[in-house]
């Protein structure tokens, strides 16, 4: 068996590089096969997964390794029926911590070995500007103009190298919580007995769709979802006066805001959101815009990760 390597030397602040200059030593000193496919730029991933394919037989092993923004743009690529592996290196590692993938490359590794296969599901997402995979969350509104300030400004990079990155998002938040403006948003929800369920928002702040209860480095925005079943869980927060946003900011940190009445929390397998305006929107942590009177649809989708 040959282990098919798409890493990203740069994700989190160089560990990337860091992660392989630790795991590959190991595969030669244990002669372990292995073909290292690396990016060299931004949005590479989905070209790489392409060529590997093109190698991989049914027998070999493809591993990705990089951040949460790496395993999202590489699954958009891979076919629903093929297998992976995943060892982290990310300055949030959402998805790891979801399923308890070890951030230490050889335990993680060593892991993978055991050849355990384990179902997930992913969030399917599609509009007309849209469409693609995200295995945390999709958040449009406040959620993503935070994260599309942590990672445009400087400090998220400073913060990585002394492994403070998580307050990248924190002090991306405060600045966001005063300046984002509210959005209307119309929102159907498919029940389990097929039913259609409408919900008109018109002062939405933060919508967060996700599938499990990480999000922005380990805050759990919806601490009961799971990758293990097909439910999405949304949260939703209007825009309040800063006197009521305040309060809340701890119990997010803490993961108790959902016993808030401020918050709506909806489970469903099948969600479709149109918002009024453009709004910025998050996937996996890399930013993109929703346009307005464009319905976005979401589903989910089984994988297969092997940890």
């Amino acid at each position: 068996m040959t282990y098919f390597i798409l890493a990203n030397p740069n994700s989190g602040a160089k560990k990337g590089a860091h992660t392989l200059d630790i795991l590959l030593p190991y595969f030669n000193e244990n002669q372990i096969k292995y073909q290292l496919f690396a990016t060299s730029e931004i949005g590479q991933e989905a070209q790489l997964i392409n060529a590997i394919l093109e190698l991989k037989t049914s027998t070999d092993q493809l591993l990705i390794i990089g951040g949460d923004g790496t395993i999202s743009l590489a699954i958009d690529a891979l076919p629903d029926h093929i297998p992976f592996a995943y060892i982290p290196a990310g300055s949030g590692n959402d998805f790891a911590r979801s399923l308890h993938i070890s951030l230490d490359p050889i335990e993680a590794f060593k892991n993978i070995e055991r050849q355990e296969k384990h179902d997930i599901y992913i969030i399917k997402y599609s509009s007309h500007q849209l469409s693609g995979y995200a295995l945390n969350n999709i958040g449009i509104g406040l959620d993503a103009q935070i994260v599309k300030s942590a990672n445009e400004g400087k400090l998220k990079t400073w913060l990585n190298k002394i492994k403070l990155g998580q307050l990248a998002y924190l002090m991306s938040a405060l600045h966001v919580l005063f300046t984002k403006k509210p959005f209307a948003v119309h929102l159907s929800a498919l029940t389990n007995d097929n039913k259609v369920q409408e919900k008109a928002y018109a002062r939405a702040f933060l919508m967060t769709f996700t599938k499990h209860p990480y999000f922005g480095g380990g805050v759990k925005i919806s601490p009961e979802a799971s990758n293990s079943n097909a439910d999405i869980h949304l949260v939703e927060f209007d825009r309040h006066p800063m006197r009521k946003i305040f309060p809340v900011v701890p119990k997010v940190l803490k993961g108790t805001h959902l016993t808030n009445p401020l918050f709506d929390h909806r489970i469903s397998k099948t969600f479709t959101v149109t918002t009024d305006v453009n709004q910025p929107v998050q996937i996996d942590g890399e930013t993109h815009e929703i346009l307005k009177n464009d319905p976005l649809t979401l589903s989910t989708e089984k994988r297969t990760i092997i940890y």
